[in-house]
């Protein structure tokens, strides 16, 4: 716990408030909904840094194009989650729609990487688990805290 305040003190709150808002003008309405779309774009942008001073080349191609895709399909995702939450009946059909959409567009995005852009493929995978990093780190951030059940 102490080290996840000592990261929070790494971001200053404007820019918490900045993005914050931003996602909530997109519609995303929920806070910890907002707070899993803002940490990922966080996670994204600064791993995107730590390659960027450590990698050039199909490396750095690679997982950036691995960290936008994973946060922009998180960001559809959450979005669309949200929206489908207050439909009762036939939420299936659109959530199965924009699924295959989504993964066709992503593996297109992907092939175009790895052909024509040269990215290194364990970069891109790489880039893609960020999304799995940010989901552990919001898991671990519930583990202490007491959730009312049902």
């Amino acid at each position: 716990m102490r080290r996840i305040r000592r990261i929070k003190k790494l971001i200053p709150a404007s820019l918490n408030r900045v993005v914050e808002n931003f996602l909530q003008s997109r519609g995303l309405a929920l806070p910890q909904v907002r707070r899993l779309v803002r940490n990922q774009i966080y996670l994204s942008v600064l791993g995107s840094l730590i390659v960027l001073l450590v990698f050039s080349g199909p490396v750095l191609i690679g997982f950036v194009t691995g960290a936008a895709l994973g946060t922009l399909n998180f960001y559809f995702l959450a979005k669309l989650i949200q929206e489908l939450i207050h439909i009762r009946k036939r939420a299936i059909y659109p959530l199965l729609f924009s699924f295959y959409i989504r993964l066709g567009i992503m593996g297109l995005i992907i092939y175009l990487a790895i052909v024509f852009w040269n990215a290194n493929i364990f970069s891109l995978l790489t880039g893609l688990s960020v999304v799995l990093l940010n989901i552990l780190i919001f898991g671990a951030t519930l583990v202490g805290q007491k959730l009312k059940e049902a």
